[in-house]
């Protein structure tokens, strides 16, 4: 099974070497990276050319946005420029399409990793990936979340109410036991070859960012009867870095309160599209987990309806 690192780099070529170093740091196995530049400033993307040319030598390739000249055939690191930024949606979209370009027709497996990540732990991919095999008897795991949500930060496991609104449950965020969920942060997920081999990818309904995550562990669990767990791993995740550093000026909106208008119509979709699938918060984890089998047994329905 391949591994392919997925990312988006937007003006943050010194966030991206950090996370690159501690990528390679923690993981021994053979993997391949498949980067967005999403629209950086020209001397941002002559930085993260250099630091490409300077880690990878031979094995990196840059390409255009445009699809034509993908050769992409035994190459490790690729990495496609686009003009400008496309935000988060439509960059994973085009990300994943390359991860798949690099794949060349096997099996693989994708791992999201942001900019503003940096993993500490050691082997942690050996871990999350047997842990994943594992569960495959039971019913099979389509995304592993693995931020751990030190601080309330950046959530593990995720549950959401009627209004798409996504809260945890007090004490949740200092147990590192992995945990089955209605959803996960995909600043640093594994998403796993029967969703990548089903060709899911992320709604384009959502401007930029924002709920697009959650819709996608939707869709996984929804429309192709897979399971979504976090299972936490050793790192830092400091949350909207790229946004912060290019002060909410992105794709023709400007500033916070522009952005915030774009996050406003998207939970609006989110919790129109999903009303079927959204519950009223419940009290603990246990009852958590009764929803889930309950939601799960629902969608298996509408499935085979």
């Amino acid at each position: 099974m391949q591994t392919i690192f997925v990312t988006l780099n937007w003006n943050t070529t010194a966030l991206l070497a950090m996370m690159l170093r501690s990528v390679e740091d923690t993981v021994p196995e053979p993997h391949k990276w498949a980067i967005v530049d999403n629209g950086s400033s020209e001397d941002k993307w002559e930085a993260l050319n250099d630091l490409m040319i300077r880690r990878f030598c031979g094995e990196y390739q840059a390409f255009t946005e445009d699809r034509d000249g993908w050769e992409t055939q035994g190459i490790s690191v690729a990495v496609i420029r686009a003009q400008k930024n496309l935000g988060c949606v439509l960059g994973h979209n085009l990300a994943f399409d390359l991860a798949q370009q690099m794949a060349d027709g096997e099996p693989f497996e994708i791992v999201m990793l942001d900019t503003d990540v940096e993993v500490s732990e050691a082997c942690w991919l050996t871990k999350v990936r047997a842990f994943a095999v594992d569960r495959d008897d039971a019913c099979p795991i389509g995304i592993v979340g693995m931020e751990h949500a030190v601080g309330e930060v950046c959530a593990g496991a995720v549950s959401l109410d009627p209004s798409g609104n996504w809260y945890l449950h007090p004490g949740q965020t200092l147990d590192s036991t992995p945990l089955r969920a209605e959803s996960v942060g995909l600043g640093f997920a594994l998403i796993r070859w029967p969703v990548l081999e089903a060709g899911l990818r992320f709604d384009t309904g959502y401007e930029l960012y924002y709920k697009q995550d959650d819709d996608l562990c939707f869709q996984v669990r929804a429309d192709l009867g897979l399971e979504v767990w976090a299972f936490p791993v050793g790192s830092v995740h400091w949350g909207s870095g790229a946004l912060q550093i290019n002060e909410y000026d992105v794709a023709g909106h400007h500033g916070w309160d522009a952005f915030h208008r774009v996050k406003s119509r998207n939970q609006t979709y989110f919790a129109e599209k999903w009303a079927w699938a959204l519950k009223k918060r419940r009290a603990t984890l246990q009852d958590e987990q009764i929803h889930l089998d309950h939601m799960a047994r629902v969608m298996r329905a509408r499935r085979e309806a």
